[in-house]
């Protein structure tokens, strides 16, 4: 913590937290003696997750330091290195250093890693599999054949995230015939139903969108596209409960549910503001406006904030949204004064 330039209160603070700490077992109703407990962190304090990462910040300057052109990248206790090269066989061989380097610092700072969770993806051009493998503590670990996950996103070797798109579309699928009882007869009104279909069906399904999406005159994406305006208009009839030859103009102002194209602008949008509001010097930032694809996508998405001729049919959900509470009010009194 000295070497990060905490301030010496806080860690004063910490040593006086992290001592003199004793567990106990619950079995039966029968309760143990009490033991020391001299390593880890706190289970269930909500300071322990910063002092997990606070005390393995330490092996990412150790690693980046001895392999040169390695990056690390990591969420919580999800670590991963980061390897460019000419083939698979050079990202190969910086990978096995990065890993041999990691292993000595965990063993020196009494850290364990699980190594029958560790995986290698390979990103490139080419189509075939490679064979290179990297060996780690004794394993020979291959890249992955098929998409990786890393945090809840479907990584393929082409970065098509075509593959993460099939996964979560049937994750928004399966959602929405879950939920296809909440939406009876006897079941929510259209405004909680509204609220449930977004918050667990859209959620999912979109989730991680704004990676692949590249606007509405990109035929590759369209299609993708077009898969989750199928999902919002299921979930409009479920809202609403028409018919299925319900025009779709008037099914999607019922249910004040927008249109796919209009909620993939608008998460792109959010997702490039979110990357501008980091700290300054944040290389994250550097996504925006890059000479990448996804970089001209997301400039193009906050350059064209205004709205876009598919959504204009869905203007004001909010107060779409009011209306059916207050339609509901009325039909809750007027049923009241009867009885």
């Amino acid at each position: 913590m000295e070497t990060l330039g905490i301030q010496l209160d806080l860690i004063r603070w910490t040593h006086s937290f992290m001592p003199e700490r004793q567990v106990q077992l619950v079995l039966d109703g029968r309760t143990g003696e009490p033991s020391q407990v001299d390593t880890g962190i706190p289970q269930g304090s909500p300071v322990a997750p910063i002092l997990f990462v606070t005390y393995l910040s330490g092996i990412f300057d150790e690693v980046e330091t001895a392999v040169p052109g390695i990056r690390g990248l990591s969420f919580v206790d999800d670590i991963s290195w980061w390897a460019e090269g000419n083939d698979d066989g050079e990202v190969a061989s910086k990978l096995l250093e990065a890993a041999t380097v990691a292993i000595e610092w965990a063993a020196r700072s009494g850290v364990a890693f699980d190594h029958r969770k560790t995986e290698a993806a390979l990103f490139h051009k080419g189509r075939s599999a490679s064979k290179a493998r990297v060996a780690v503590d004794g394993r020979n670990i291959r890249f992955n054949k098929k998409a990786t996950r890393w945090l809840g996103v479907w990584l393929d070797s082409q970065l098509t995230l075509k593959e993460h798109h099939t996964v979560r579309m049937k994750s928004g699928r399966k959602a929405m015939m879950w939920l296809r009882r909440l939406t009876g007869q006897m079941g929510l009104s259209p405004a909680n139903c509204r609220k449930v279909m977004t918050a667990c069906v859209q959620s999912v399904a979109m989730f991680g969108a704004e990676l692949w999406w590249k606007g509405d005159l990109v035929q590759s994406t369209i299609g993708w596209a077009n898969e989750l305006q199928w999902l919002v208009n299921q979930e409009a009839r479920m809202t609403t409960g028409c018919f299925r030859t319900t025009n779709l103009g008037v099914l999607s102002m019922e249910s004040s549910l927008r249109a796919a194209t209009a909620q993939l602008e608008n998460r792109q949008r959010l997702f490039g503001l979110r990357l501008l509001s980091l700290p300054e010097g944040d290389q994250t930032q550097e996504v925006v406006g890059a000479h990448t694809e996804i970089g001209r996508w997301l400039k193009n998405a906050l350059a064209h904030g205004g709205q876009t001729e598919r959504a204009v049919l869905l203007e004001k959900p909010e107060t779409l949204d009011a209306e059916l509470l207050r339609e509901e009010e009325a039909e809750v009194k007027a049923e009241a004064e009867k009885t």
